[in-house]
């Protein structure tokens, strides 16, 4: 009795100890997920999620009675009020909308324009908080009003592009620069806290083609500063390959996160996303860029960091097409490796195919709306319109460093280039092109670009080109570029995924790629002249 007494006895003290193990071992378990569910939450602190939407307003219709400027422009804001509301869904703390994409184009002139308009407060100047949102000194100020509610609705900071007038007169104004009509009118970036609150308004420096706006000259760099511990820069467009307001954001502001609002042209030398890609890698930067959708020849949207593709997406129709981008950013890109780790872009969602099946009355793809299509820009020349040297050359499979030159007003460009056996042979034109000179009264600029052309008649082969089924097993692009040219380099593949720049310095002249995994399209090195007297920004305009 007793031996089987002390066996029982034993096997009870082996269970409590299996019990305690088990439970130790479960505590440490415990304790380890807790550790890493606090160093994910530590490393989700060092990033931040943002969006970015590709969109193209609809046309006014100038049939319809009832049709007004502000209907018009707040139609455009109930869509953004979706997009936010799917952004948000993802995740996103801050969202960024196109240049233009509430205003349209259905105006030439400032008084054509003045309709749109908004008399926009400069946050910095005031005391207190400005919020719109529900605030009746802006029921008169539908748009931004909106926008403010939008961003508390969603609990999103909102980044959207608008117009401002500040009326003036020579007694209140600097250097007595009024306009004749007593009115600034510029185009104007807005940020606005998930609060509501207005944090920040940007006026556009460089003007494209937009005589009823005034430019902010000289430029004035703005930023703003998130709860979530972001301070971003704002850019406009053309303001991107500009001294200013750039150099000021990068060497006082120490800015590394741009919010960038565009209407983006594109051409074969400088495609949207490629510049936005160029900007970030330059610059060691996140860049949130949003372009109106409208065709292939304007599209080109994109979430980057640090020359990095999060998630981008080009228009390739010629038809209008919207889409959300959401992407995961390190708050530093600096010290943060950065992986392409990519979020949903927006699905098939009803927005989306609705947005399909519209039929948008009169829709002219390649340039503004034009009111009561009396009035054009013809004055303003396209970007291709510059007296450049082309020279056509055909590749050819298994083709080892041949080099191609082109030479234009003293710049001479050299391209060197290996092919694989992966060739399609019914697309063999590329073409090298050269630039030195003023381009189109904007700025003096030096080009080297080569670039697959659109078919096999050399005529084609500055037109854009977003695709190539070519394997090119190395590059290498140079030109004996003046020392006061900035230049932005470029590399274009189809499809656009891997960061080619990321052996590229600041201020190489060449660019020079192995080991290509992607069909070529293109390469470029254009560089405009910085502290050049012909900048945008030094224009004359009629109205000033």
């Amino acid at each position: 009795m007793n031996i089987k007494k002390s066996k029982q006895q034993l096997f009870v003290v082996f269970l409590i100890f299996i019990i305690t193990l088990l439970g130790f071992v479960k505590g440490n378990d415990n304790n380890n997920n807790n550790n890493n569910n606090n160093n994910n939450n530590n490393n989700d602190d060092d990033y931040y999620i943002g969006a970015v939407l590709e969109y193209t307003p609809p046309e006014y219709s100038f049939k319809d009675p009832n049709e007004t400027p502000i209907k018009y422009v707040l139609a455009n804001v109930k869509q953004y009020n979706s997009y936010a509301q799917i952004a948000k869904s993802q995740g996103a703390q801050i969202i960024v909308f196109p240049e233009y994409g509430l205003l349209g184009g259905a105006f030439a002139t400032r008084d054509e324009v003045l309709p749109y308009l908004e008399v926009i407060p400069d946050p910095h100047q005031s005391s207190q908080p400005i919020i719109p949102c529900n605030n009746e000194d802006f029921d008169n100020r539908t748009i931004l009003q909106s926008l403010s509610c939008i961003a508390i609705q969603n609990s999103i900071v909102l980044v959207a592009d608008m117009g401002d007038v500040q009326y003036c007169d020579n007694s209140t104004s600097i250097n007595n620069n009024c306009p004749t009509d007593g009115r600034f009118q510029y185009n104007t970036q807005v940020a606005l806290s998930e609060k509501g609150e207005l944090l920040a308004k940007y006026h556009k420096s460089h003007l494209y083609g937009e005589p009823y706006f005034n430019p902010s000259s000289p430029p004035d760099p703005v930023i703003f500063s998130t709860n979530f511990n972001v301070t971003f820069g704002m850019f406009i467009c053309f303001d991107i390959l500009f001294e200013e307001p750039q150099k000021t954001l990068i060497e006082k502001y120490g800015i590394h996160n741009l919010v960038y609002s565009t209407e983006w042209v594109n051409v074969n030398y400088a495609y949207a996303r490629g510049v936005q890609e160029s900007w970030s890698k330059l610059y060691n930067a996140n860049v949130l860029a949003a372009n109106i959708g409208a065709t292939s020849a304007i599209s080109g949207s994109g979430i980057y960091s640090n020359g990095n593709f999060i998630n981008t997406f080009q228009n390739p129709t010629t038809k209008p097409a919207n889409k959300l981008l959401v992407g995961k950013l390190p708050k530093d890109p600096t010290t943060t490796t950065t992986t392409a780790t990519t979020t949903k872009s927006s699905p098939n969602n009803k927005i989306d195919s609705s947005f399909e099946k519209t039929d948008f009355i009169n829709y002219k793809p390649f340039k503004h709306q034009l009111y009561d299509g009396e009035v054009n820009l013809n004055d303003v020349k396209t970007p291709t319109s510059i007296n450049a040297t082309i020279i056509p050359f055909s590749i050819s499979e298994n083709q080892v460093n041949k080099t191609i030159i082109s030479e234009n007003n003293g710049l001479s460009c050299s391209f060197t280039y290996s092919t694989s056996d992966r060739i399609d042979k019914n697309r063999l034109l590329y073409s090298l092109v050269s630039f030195n000179g003023n381009f189109n009264d904007f700025f003096n600029s030096q080009l080297c670009s080569a670039s697959i052309c659109a078919s096999n008649d050399p005529n084609s082969c500055f037109d854009n080109v977003f695709d190539s089924s070519s394997i090119f097993t190395s590059i290498h692009i140079q030109g004996n570029f003046q020392s006061d040219y900035h230049i932005v380099p470029t590399f274009t593949t189809y499809p656009l995924i891997d960061n080619y720049l990321s052996n590229y310095q600041f201020g190489d002249q060449f660019i020079s790629v192995s080991n290509i995994q992607q069909n070529f399209v293109g390469t470029s090195l254009f560089a405009i002249q910085w502290n050049d007297t012909s900048s945008s920004d030094n224009l004359s305009y009629e109205f000033i």
